[in-house]
């Protein structure tokens, strides 16, 4: 399902206004950018376990100006792992990007790493 760098995922925002989000990867001039602050590890696929399939996955969300991943793409491809680490990204929670005195939409890479033990 999210196995192309261009597939996109949406989440819904449980705040109810928003600032437009700028367009992908097109970041406003912030003095800070936004951070995860609760990580939610991924859920290694059986399929991709037995198949000994192992890598980083770079997910690109939108964090939107309360904090919560609301748009989510795959900008680095393992096909049998890219739906585990969406999955987890949408649940992490962040502290938002922010421009002077207030919180702001932003693009943010994040590397989600898969390691057979």
């Amino acid at each position: 399902m999210f196995s192309s760098p261009n597939a996109e995922s949406f989440s819904e925002c449980s705040s109810p206004t928003h600032v437009q989000p700028p367009p992908y990867g097109a970041n406003p001039k912030v003095d800070n950018v936004a951070e995860p602050r609760v990580k939610v590890d991924p859920e290694y696929p059986s399929v991709a376990r037995e198949a000994r399939v192992e890598g980083t996955v770079m997910v690109t969300t939108l964090v939107c100006e309360h904090g919560h991943a609301v748009r989510t793409r795959i900008s680095k491809s393992i096909p049998m792992l890219d739906a585990a680490a969406i999955a987890a990204v949408e649940k992490w929670e962040f502290a938002p990007a922010m421009t002077p005195g207030r919180p702001v939409p932003y693009w943010l890479d994040i590397p989600v790493n898969f390691t057979l033990h």
